[in-house]
């Protein structure tokens, strides 16, 4: 029977460092990362225009670029679409509220209000700010109220606090992306270096929970010199792979620092081959699974009783199970799709992942996926868009 992911129907139970803190890179790393970031400034402005500017300053100073209503300038386009358009193709939403609400759109939200939800829907990183005072409006109220709902919004007391607190988040979310989360088998931790040398890979990284440094060491060859082979995924990679050796040495802060290395090995269920099926591709087939698996979509096949040619299990089901804390639950959910599709075989390539905050259990989950090359003399095959709702 032919799956377009070729998978155990195991449930996967994950090990994940918890404890793991990401480390904070030095400012030429932060810099280099914020190069192409952009951060959508929000709030109302004729209340809180000084510190609209102090946290223009915080998002220039770690080499980002803010955008602001102030600098939209002159456009022919509608400016409630404008600046919407602003809010989607940004990557952090800086919201900053004070005492009033602002005037009502439309949309019977204040403009600020307006581009929270679509920062939200749109899967934009989220960082928020309150001012400290006790006199708020109270449709300003319940706007708090709802962002704190789902995500910590710390008070400030002046511009210049302001500032400070953005820039130390800024570098706080430079770290995360900075020290990323991979996966060998089904133990997830994160790695302070991956180096990829053709059929050879080198990880370091600093294990904080003894059960992941004990099933790490585990993996290491056996006394006739065979490794366990799993799946290592990281940076929108995976590679099936062979553990060659484990190099632990426990240090005076009870942590672990592990060296691993890895032989890529030749995985005969990762290579695609071209199907069609009642008029579907084998990419349609692909997106198809995972509309089915993320989205609960009517399986297309069903039918004409050929649904099993897109049934696959759904990537993001083990973090369900495994209860995985909200500040990392998108590097992990990104992780798992990456497994699941370039694992497979079935792409190339992730890329533009967002997810969103959880919205009465729901997040807003958009990514793109690029088809692999089949044949040598292949063109260029476009990236196909996934987005849609998940209970994660």
């Amino acid at each position: 029977m032919y799956r377009v992911f070729q998978q155990n129907d195991q449930r996967e139970t994950l090990l994940i460092d918890r404890l793991a803190a990401a480390e904070v890179p030095d400012e030429a790393t932060i810099r280099e990362w914020a190069r192409d970031k952009r951060a959508f400034i929000s709030s109302v402005m004729a209340e809180l225009s000084e510190e609209r500017a102090a946290a223009a300053a915080a998002v220039r100073s770690v080499g980002a670029q803010p955008v602001m209503f102030e600098d939209f300038g002159g456009r022919d386009a509608d400016p409630f679409n404008a600046y919407m358009g602003e809010v989607e193709t940004s990557h952090i939403y800086i919201g900053i509220l004070g005492r009033t609400y602002g005037q009502p759109l439309s949309t019977r939200f204040s403009a600020t209000h307006t581009e929270y939800r679509h920062a939200e829907h749109h899967g934009l990183r989220i960082a928020g700010w309150a001012l400290d005072t006790k006199h708020r409006e109270g449709p300003q109220q319940a706007f708090l109220d709802e962002i704190r709902t789902f995500h910590v919004v710390p008070s400030f007391q002046s511009p210049d606090n302001l500032r400070r607190q953005v820039h130390d988040r800024l570098r706080g979310i430079a770290a995360e992306d900075l020290s990323p989360w991979v996966k060998l088998g089904s133990i997830v931790f994160r790695a302070g270096q991956v180096v990829h040398d053709r059929n050879e890979i080198e990880v370091s990284a600093r294990i904080q929970t003894d059960d992941v440094a004990s099933a790490l060491e585990a993996m290491a060859p056996d006394d006739y010199g065979r490794g366990q082979a799993s799946r290592f995924t990281w940076a929108g990679r995976c590679r099936s792979v062979r553990v060659t050796n484990v190099r632990s040495t426990t240090t005076t802060a009870r942590s672990t620092l592990t060296d691993l290395r890895l032989h890529v090995v030749d995985d005969q269920t990762s290579h695609p081959f071209e199907m069609s099926v009642d008029g579907f591709t084998a990419d349609d087939l692909t997106d198809a699974a995972l509309r089915v698996a993320l989205f609960r979509a009517p399986n297309p096949l069903a039918q004409q009783h050929m649904g099993f040619m897109v049934e696959t299990r759904d990537p993001l089901e083990p973090l369900r199970d495994a209860g995985v804390p909200d500040e990392i639950v998108r590097s992990l959910a990104e992780l798992m799709i990456v497994e699941e599709l370039v694992g497979s075989g079935r792409a190339a390539r992730v890329a533009d992942f967002k997810l969103g905050a959880s919205v009465s259990g729901l997040r807003r989950l958009e990514f793109s996926w690029a088809p692999p090359r089949r044949y040598d003399n292949e063109l260029y095959r476009e990236s196909r868009p996934v987005c849609g709702s998940v209970r994660l």
